[in-house]
């Protein structure tokens, strides 16, 4: 079954009817969309400026001073501050386990405290997106290296 679509020509006194088939129009549609779809983007974001990544894009970045995360008793204890909360994704276990496994300590020997609420002394404590390992596994690596 056709359809009937009314177009109108360039002046005013002439008008005809053009006969094409519900498939066309929904092929002539649906590149038309993807058109749009494909080429809006790439207009809005030629005159921003480039989206930035990790520390860069956190506030107050990240502190790699091994005195802040890392204390050693004298018995051997090692004390590691994970200054990210424990949602749910291992976090207070994964990002100690880097920085013990760098001092190359027991894990027997180890405790975990949680980091009180002060990004000026600990960096970004931000606990969203699922990014603390990507964020800070060179960080405490530096860390526990030092």
């Amino acid at each position: 079954m056709n359809q009937s679509i009314e177009f109108i020509a360039d002046d005013a006194d002439s008008l005809s009817i053009v006969n094409i088939s519900r498939r066309t129009f929904l092929k002539e549609l649906a590149l038309g969309g993807f058109v749009l779809a494909a080429g809006f983007p790439v207009l809005t974001l030629a005159d921003e400026a480039p989206k930035k990544y990790g520390a860069d894009a956190m506030p107050h970045g990240w502190v790699d001073n091994p005195l802040v995360f890392v204390a050693i008793a004298d018995d051997g204890t090692v004390t590691i501050v994970c200054h990210r909360s424990e949602m749910g994704q291992g976090i207070r276990t994964s990002l100690p386990l880097v920085v013990a496994d760098e001092l190359d300590a027991n894990w027997l020997h180890v405790k975990v405290a949680q980091a009180p609420g002060d990004e000026g002394r600990f960096g970004n404590q931000d606990t969203d997106g699922s990014r603390s390992m990507r964020h800070f596994f060179m960080p405490m690596r530096r860390v526990g290296a030092a």
